[in-house]
């Protein structure tokens, strides 16, 4: 499996402290089920701005200590933008990094609280400079808990969507995990991440949310999520999208029902 979405690289942001706990934290992922691993950095327009420069040096260094540690995890670049209105020039300008640095996909975060009135702006613009938009755990906006429709909108436009495993298991509120089973009832879940920012206290977190998805989704569309798509950013191929979609209400009695019967065998 690969995770597109995670704070690995020491020191940076709110993430990894340090070179030993970023080893831990790859890890704990391996044990999970991933082979590959996204290094996502927060980057921020202003003073604070982490270039591609510093993300593409840290990464290579965290690849040696991997290696050199003995763990058989592939490590790449990648960052989590913040939106800001400016993002369409600072592509063309070469100073935002793409996932996996292919030059396809462009991870996208949006403020928690509300949707800024340019985002549906920015996203044509990156969508104009070739790239396409991944939004980072839509399910944990407020915005979004308000306007879910907009997840519609947005997908029809080719807008791709990451899940945060750790909103399964309601980590951030009833509200992310109601809208995180809603979006994979409706097929509008295009990739998982762990958005891991150090080693959790359960080993067993990540296996029991992506056990979720799995029941949730059925087995093919699982491995679309965990494997096919995600290798699409890696190839720099096209992810399908667009077409048409309905936001359904999960079927969470009949999922809780199967989950169960898996645990117990």
């Amino acid at each position: 499996m690969i995770d597109i979405h995670s704070h690995i690289l020491p020191g940076l942001d709110d993430g990894s402290k340090s070179i030993e706990e970023t080893l831990g934290i790859v890890r704990q992922l391996q044990g999970t089920g991933f082979k590959t691993i996204l290094a996502t950095p927060h980057v921020l327009e202003g003073t604070d701005f982490l270039s591609p420069a510093e993300i593409l040096t840290a990464t290579a260094d965290v690849c040696q200590a991997v290696a050199e540690a003995g763990i058989s995890v592939e490590i790449l670049p990648g960052a989590e933008n913040y939106i800001f209105p400016d993002m369409g020039k600072w592509v063309r300008a070469g100073k935002l990094l793409t996932l996996g640095n292919t030059g396809k996909y462009i991870l996208v975060e949006l403020p928690m609280l509300e949707i800024p009135h340019y985002t549906d702006q920015v996203f044509f613009e990156l969508q104009v400079e070739g790239l396409t938009p991944v939004l980072a755990h839509p399910e944990r906006y407020k915005g979004l808990f308000q306007e879910p429709e907009r997840l519609i909108d947005w997908a029809k436009k080719g807008i791709l969507f990451q899940l945060d495993l750790r909103s399964l298991s309601g980590r951030y509120g009833p509200q992310p995990k109601q809208l995180a089973e809603r979006m994979l009832s409706s097929d509008l879940i295009h990739f998982v991440g762990s958005d891991a920012h150090r080693v959790s206290r359960s080993d067993s977190v990540d296996r029991e949310a992506l056990q979720c998805v799995r029941q949730t989704i059925g087995e093919k569309r699982f491995r679309e999520v965990t494997e096919t798509n995600p290798q699409r950013i890696l190839e720099g191929k096209i992810v399908p999208s667009g077409g048409e979609y309905l936001l359904k209400e999960p079927e969470i009695k009949k999922r809780k029902h199967r989950f169960w019967e898996w645990f117990r065998g």
